[in-house]
């Protein structure tokens, strides 16, 4: 006869994919980030400049793509392989403030490289994704007004996804620097004391995805209108002699021409 599931087995840390899969997403992340942010300050007074500019945007996108795709398989990775829960389990505050900060990061790392793709689909023609598989998504149109929402939300999106970090990176230091545990180690060497395996924080999760509603919604709303059509006021007009029988424009002190 077939056993009865027992209990979740303790974890002592994370397993090697899971700390592969760790370590490269935020090496890309911060990759592609760190390019963004330098790609948007570079001078272009000249054609060189200019080229440079347009190179750095299309490995800024090219990186973006492949890191969407770690991201992928490591949410697929993640949900058939949860992780260790945490070692201090009595501080619940901090529990799910850690939690909050997670689910957050994770949906940068969905909500960025989708709106980037987005941005790019809607307003083609400057600085091609490196890849031979096309440049626009299904059902994705060239629209100026769409690239402009896409692209508020892209960068808002990523300031957020700064937050998340620094508060990430703040709360391995506190580990490390204060509580002297192995929350560290459980990430780069997989040690650690046993504990029950990683469950999901609901209300931090739920908190999360109405933070990213939230800013989608705002961003969507706040997103600049594109600039009017400088020849929208020729729309009704047949041809160029309609508009020559509007007449010579009439000097100061001098009489119409007859």
């Amino acid at each position: 006869m077939p056993r009865a599931p027992g209990p979740a087995a303790p974890r002592h840390g994370f397993g090697r994919a899971a700390r592969g899969f760790h370590w490269l997403c935020a090496f890309a992340i911060i990759a592609t980030a760190a390019l963004g942010l330098v790609m948007l300050r570079l001078p272009a007074g000249s054609e060189t400049e200019v080229a440079a500019i347009y190179s750095a945007f299309s490995a800024h996108k090219t990186l973006g793509i492949a890191t969407f795709a770690l991201v992928l398989a490591r949410l697929g990775w993640t949900l058939r392989h949860p992780g260790p829960g945490p070692l201090q389990p009595a501080r619940r505050v901090e529990t799910f403030l850690a939690d909050l900060v997670h689910w957050t990061l994770w949906g940068a790392m969905l909500v960025l490289p989708v709106t980037g793709w987005l941005h790019h689909s809607a307003a083609p023609g400057f600085a091609p994704i490196l890849w031979p598989f096309g440049q626009s998504l299904p059902l994705i149109e060239a629209d100026e007004a769409r690239a402009l929402e896409w692209q508020t939300l892209h960068r808002a999106a990523s300031w957020l996804l700064y937050g998340a970090l620094a508060l990430h990176v703040l709360g391995t230091l506190k580990h490390a620097l204060v509580d002297r545990d192995a929350t560290l180690a459980r990430m780069v060497t997989g040690d650690g004391p046993p504990v029950p395996p990683a469950r999901t924080g609901r209300f931090a999760a739920a908190l999360a995805v109405g933070l990213w509603t939230a800013i989608i919604a705002a961003s969507l709303h706040l997103a600049p209108k594109p600039d009017p059509d400088p020849f929208g006021t020729l729309d009704g007009f047949d041809g160029l002699d309609e508009i020559d029988g509007l007449g010579e424009p009439v000097l100061p002190g001098s009489a119409p021409l007859q």
